[in-house]
Formats: C-alpha cells, sequence, structure tokens
C-alpha cells in the first residue's frame, strides 16, 4: 500500500495537536486598582505553563521532523504499520494534557513524571518498519538503519531516566526534558541520505 494517506492523516493529527498546546494558556483574570501590577505578577506565575508549552512544542515539531523523513525513505505501507502509525499518534496527541498538568504543577512529581511517560510511549514505530515490515528503501546500507534505530531508542530511552530523576528532583527531570531536544535538531546520517535521494530524484528528468 502508499504511505501518502498516512502522511496526510499524521500531518492534519499534528496540526491539532500543536493548536491544542496553545489552548492550554489563558488570559489571567485580574481585578483591582492596581492592574498592571496584579497582572504583572499572574504572568510571572504563568511561567512555567509558558515553559511547559514552548517545550512540548517544539518535541511535537521534533517528532513531525523525523515522522517526515521516515516517511520519506518508505517504499510502501502495510496493515501493522497503520496500527502502529495510529499508537504513536494516539500517544501525541495525549501530550496537551501533561504539558497543561506540568504547567500547573511543576514542583509536584506525578505531573512531572506523567510528562515524561507520555513522552516515552510515543517512541514506538521505527524498529516494525526497519526490521519487521521491513518497508524501507533496500538500497539503503543496512548501517544507516542501525544507527537510526539507536538514535531513535535513546529519545525514549532518556526519558525515562528524566521520569526516574524525579524522585530526586523535579528540577533535574524538567532539566533533562529541556536538554533532550537539542540532541535531535540536527539531522542523521540517514536522514541525510534522504535529503540526497530525494535531490537525486528531483534532478531526474
Amino acid at each position: 500500500m502508499p504511505t501518502s494517506r498516512i502522511e496526510a492523516f499524521s500531518d492534519g493529527v499534528f496540526a491539532i495537536i500543536v493548536t491544542l498546546l496553545v489552548l492550554e494558556i489563558h488570559v489571567p483574570q485580574v481585578q483591582g486598582q492596581d492592574i498592571s501590577a496584579v497582572l504583572e505578577r499572574s504572568l510571572l506565575a504563568m511561567a512555567p505553563k509558558f515553559l511547559s508549552y514552548i517545550l512540548s512544542f517544539v518535541i511535537v515539531c521534533i517528532w513531525w521532523v523525523a515522522h517526515h523523513h521516515l516517511f520519506h525513505i518508505l517504499e510502501r505501507s502495510d496493515r501493522g504499520l497503520l496500527w502502529l502509525n495510529s499508537l504513536f499518534l494516539l500517544w501525541l496527541a495525549f501530550i496537551p494534557f501533561p504539558t497543561a498538568l506540568m504547567g500547573d504543577f511543576p514542583g509536584v512529581r506525578l505531573a512531572v513524571m506523567c510528562y515524561g511517560a507520555v513522552t516515552t510511549l510515543a517512541g514506538v514505530m521505527r524498529y516494525y518498519v526497519f526490521y519487521v515490515g521491513k518497508l524501507v528503501d533496500e538500497r539503503i546500507d543496512r548501517r544507516l538503519l542501525k544507527l537510526a534505530m539507536m538514535r531513535s531508542v535513546m529519545n525514549p530511552v532518556l526519558h525515562c531516566i528524566a521520569v526516574l530523576l524525579a524522585f530526586v528532583d523535579t528540577r533535574l527531570s524538567i532539566a533533562l526534558y529541556i536538554i533532550l531536544p537539542l540532541m535531535f535538531f540536527l539531522p542523521s546520517k540517514l536522514e541525510r541520505y534522504g535529503y540526497s535521494e530525494g535531490s537525486e530524484r528531483a534532478s531526474q528528468p
């Protein structure tokens, strides 16, 4: 089966997710004579909500970029991929809830752990694509797939470590949540392969 319908459906879900994230931030209701001072304090108190929103937005965008590159190297899809992609979107679509929870209770262990647990469960699809369904371009070097798989596994593993760090100090968990997206901004060797393949195909008459 072609992958076009999976990509179209996934892009729609990604767009809804990033929209729902910002809907969790509400304008503070302030009253009194010195509204400016009260509003300033209210906005400062909302700093954790702003931080959790930015963090989740970046994480969702990183997943979207990774999803885009993954489907760029697929030759076909199958029923297993349809369901695994749906499972991936299930966890991703749930992110607005733990984002709002951690924004409201940044010092509460359960709230911080809930955020990391959801982002950990989102990474479930690549192993099937590479090794079970064998849906990728057969010309790709197996070593590139192995390196990409290891890089992909790092994300849920490190998020799991961040969850455990909450038992020591929730600030350590939040710090690791912030650091983790920085590790995935640069393209992997497999993604660079996808770029080169796309350029070659575009140059063909």
